[in-house]
């Protein structure tokens, strides 16, 4: 349990929930770097890990499954190309006009949806009361961490990979046809042939792909 606080109120912040709906939170972030604002405070960066509702009493944290890096904008700037809260949105108005203003006061969106229109499976807009307390971690210490994770990465090098391979031709065109076939049935059902991986100075390796299948098989 964390306890959180914004002005005078105490939030408690539940630790996360565990399972494949809630996958940890990114390399070197804990609940412990969590803070407390209203979501109107909500920088852009800010990794959004939950909100608090208004239920009377001791505010309950309902944990974000996925958090999220915050983007807010006012509604009328979503860029969204539609998605369900912004449809529930649009609908509430039309039904009222004189309520398009009270949603500019009263909601800020955090993230915009990124469903194209012929995907319907992508989160919706996060949007939410103007006032709602939300944990985050602000933004400057997830790219702190960002940069760390990035150090702890093998160094990317360029890596030349070679196969030699004898064919009986006419010409040269027939032997590189001959060749691109061979390769295409590796995809199927030949085995693989064996690479030579030369590395940025100069080292070669012999990889024999077929020893990895044998090997991968006995398992």
């Amino acid at each position: 349990m964390h306890i959180l606080t914004t002005g005078s109120e105490r939030l408690p912040l539940t630790d996360r929930p565990t399972g494949d709906d809630y996958p940890p939170l990114p390399y070197g972030l804990t609940l412990d770097q969590a803070v407390a604002v209203h979501t109107h405070e909500v920088k852009a960066g800010d990794l959004v890990l939950a909100d608090f509702c208004d239920e009377s009493g001791a505010r309950r944290a309902g944990h974000v499954p996925t958090p999220y890096l915050a983007d807010p904008h006012a509604l009328r700037y979503c860029p969204c190309k539609g998605c369900e809260e912004c449809d529930d949105v649009d609908t509430w108005t039309l039904g009222d006009h004189s309520r398009v203003a009270d949603v500019g006061r009263r909601f800020v969106c955090l993230s915009p949806s990124e469903r194209s229109e012929s995907d319907e499976d992508n989160e919706p807009c996060a949007i939410e009361l103007r006032n709602r307390p939300m944990a985050v971690i602000p933004a400057d210490v997830v790219t702190t961490a960002a940069t760390a994770e990035k150090a702890t990465r093998p160094p990317v090098r360029t890596y030349k990979v070679t196969w030699t391979a004898d064919f009986e031709a006419s010409s040269p065109e027939e032997a590189a046809q001959l060749a691109y076939e061979r390769l295409k049935s590796y995809a199927t059902d030949a085995w693989p042939p064996e690479l030579e991986v030369t590395d940025e100075g100069g080292q070669t390796t012999v990889i024999n792909l077929n020893a990895k299948s044998q090997t991968e098989e006995g398992r």
